[in-house]
């Protein structure tokens, strides 16, 4: 049908809440996200961590079952700190390579096609989009981290029974903190490298660099400088530094844990910096 012959009309519908305005760019880079199979099918393999953390705990309580294996009521030791933060560490790797996955195409996709002048000239400011991009790796994000990790906690906190929760609340204060300080590091990090890096490929392994390379090079100054100075730039060893401090265990370095806080604070403050230096209405081309 040509343009002229079409009847335009005032749209009717039912208006998303200003408040919420953000939950509709969120809605939209989801389904596109899980447009893909082979992304769908990666998505599920990592909840197994969780699910091999759930396996273990009921496990661990199932004497017939141990029997029958040839295992001991001590196999899992009581599930000591060590199980858990051997999980912590299952259950964070996978959401890294989520998140080097996704965030590439948030922004940068926009950014290419000049689309974000798009979205600003509707009822949607720059913070609306941003929380809307943030918003879909905590999603995607939280079930394989702290949502799962909590998870197992409650289930051996009930088949634990009597006040093994009260003695071991650190170990879900870990889960809860740790892992939501690592989405938010994560996520904010890898969405201002692709504001910044438009092509995928190379937005992922600016990703990779600042994480591992970053871990190389503190290594390296480390070594040199026979003391942990390097360590504050290793995230890494920063996220890790906060569980085990969480979880009441000594720290991997000699750093005091204000350092390992402030070397997250920091990249998230950078980050933010750089999609408000980027993330503009209009672009400049000269």
């Amino acid at each position: 049908m040509a343009v002229y012959e079409r009847i335009w009309r005032r749209y009717e519908g039912r208006l998303t809440p200003i408040g919420r305005r953000w939950s509709v760019v969120t809605r939209y880079a989801l389904a596109e996200a899980f447009s893909s199979r082979i992304f769908t099918a990666f998505y599920v393999l990592c909840l197994l961590p969780t699910l091999i953390g759930i396996f273990l705990v009921y496990l661990s309580h199932n004497a017939s079952l141990l029997e029958n294996i040839g295992l001991t009521r001590e196999f899992m030791g009581g599930l000591t700190d060590i199980f858990f933060q051997i999980l912590f560490s299952w259950q964070a790797i996978p959401a890294f390579f989520v998140a080097v996955i996704v965030a590439p195409s948030l922004i940068a996709a926009d950014l290419a096609n000049n689309a974000l002048p798009l979205y600003l000239s509707r009822p949607i400011n720059r913070r609306d989009y941003v929380v809307g991009k943030l918003a879909v790796l905590a999603i995607l994000l939280s079930p394989i981290t702290w949502m799962g990790g909590l998870l197992v906690f409650v289930l051996q906190s009930y088949l634990e029974g009597g006040s093994w929760w009260r003695t071991n609340w650190r170990i879900g204060a870990a889960y809860l903190i740790g892992h939501v300080t690592w989405i938010v590091v994560i996520s904010l990090l890898s969405v201002a490298i692709s504001a910044w890096v438009r092509f995928k490929p190379a937005a992922r392994g600016a990703l990779f660099g600042i994480i591992f390379i970053l871990a190389g090079f503190a290594q390296a100054v480390n070594f040199v400088t026979r003391s942990s100075i390097g360590d504050l730039v290793h995230l890494l060893r920063a996220i890790f530094n906060v569980v085990l401090w969480i979880f009441g265990q000594p720290l991997r370095n000699d750093l005091p844990i204000a350092a390992s806080w402030l070397t997250l604070a920091l990249t998230c403050a950078l980050s933010l910096w750089l999609l408000h230096r980027k993330l503009r209405a209009h672009e400049v081309v000269e």
